[in-house]
């Protein structure tokens, strides 16, 4: 399926505001409502949109410590990955990790209420951890962009 300008303006839409009703998105698409949610539909059935969410403020649910984690492995076979990934998907407070090419195997986002709490995640969770050879911390002091739209427009659309 390739994208067209309608339904890259949808995407566009249910990025910044998944909320919107959909007669809203139709006039931004110049689309009829029921012919926007047919595109929303088959949008969602081909895989572009995967999920929904509410997008909380960590500092108002006492989430308020984020760290950057260059972690290095001992193994850094694909078992020894496959591993690793599987840890980073069953602890909560790992936001994000990313397989990455460098001097570092992977870079973890955690999201703590204290720096107290990333310590303990630090020394008696990930460096407890048999495959990690060493972890590099670094305190986010302040998000200067946070998004999770993707830049549609830098791509060759039809």
């Amino acid at each position: 399926m390739t994208l067209d300008r309608q339904e890259r303006i949808i995407l566009e839409a249910l990025q910044q505001d998944a909320t919107l009703p959909v007669a809203e998105i139709a006039a931004l698409a110049n689309l009829s409502t029921p012919s926007c949610w047919r595109r929303i539909r088959q949008l969602r059935e081909a895989g572009y949109i995967r999920r929904q969410v509410a997008l909380l403020d960590p500092g108002k649910v006492n989430l308020g410590v984020t760290v950057i984690t260059a972690v290095t492995l001992r193994d850094k076979s694909v078992a020894g990955q496959s591993r690793f990934e599987q840890f980073a998907m069953e602890r909560e407070e790992v936001q994000e990790c990313l397989l990455l090419s460098g001097g570092r195997d992977y870079q973890l986002k955690v999201i703590v209420p204290t720096i107290k709490a990333y310590g303990h995640f630090l020394t008696s969770v990930l460096l407890d951890l048999p495959i990690v050879e060493s972890a590099e911390s670094n305190f986010v002091l302040r998000e200067a962009k946070q998004t999770t739209a993707l830049p549609l427009r830098l791509v060759d659309l039809v």
